[in-house]
């Protein structure tokens, strides 16, 4: 499989990270793609800082799992249940720049779309 799956909240535990994190990664070593995820029931603020810091932490390396601690690019996604009010969306927006994207995936299926708006497919082998 070409997309692996980190667990943030095992690889804290193990580790004894001190600081906020996403809840998992999925990581495109093929083409040094990272999705950063963080699982919600209601996405608050709180969440959006949770993906930024993880983002930062992979950035400075501190996320030793990764096979390179520059990926060529990063989405951040917040998967929650419900809706997401405007202003989290608008922060989200806000957020995206050059090689970080933000996005909201309401279900599963919205999540698998985002991964492949990202030229990502779980089911693909690395080529």
């Amino acid at each position: 499989m070409a997309i692996i799956r980190v667990d943030l909240e095992e690889l804290a535990k193990k580790e004894k990270w001190r600081w906020r994190h996403a809840d998992y990664l999925l990581v495109d070593s093929c083409r040094s793609i990272v999705v950063v995820v963080e699982e919600t029931s209601r996405a608050k603020i709180d969440d959006v800082e949770k993906l930024s810091i993880t983002i930062e932490a992979i950035r400075q390396g501190r996320v030793r799992q990764l096979p390179s601690s520059s990926p060529s690019r990063v989405v951040a996604v917040i998967h929650t249940e419900r809706r997401v009010d405007s202003m989290i969306y608008r922060l989200l927006v806000t957020r995206s720049r050059r090689g970080v994207v933000y996005r909201v995936a309401s279900c599963k299926s919205r999540l698998e779309g985002v991964l492949r708006e990202h030229g990502l497919r779980i089911d693909e082998e690395c080529t």
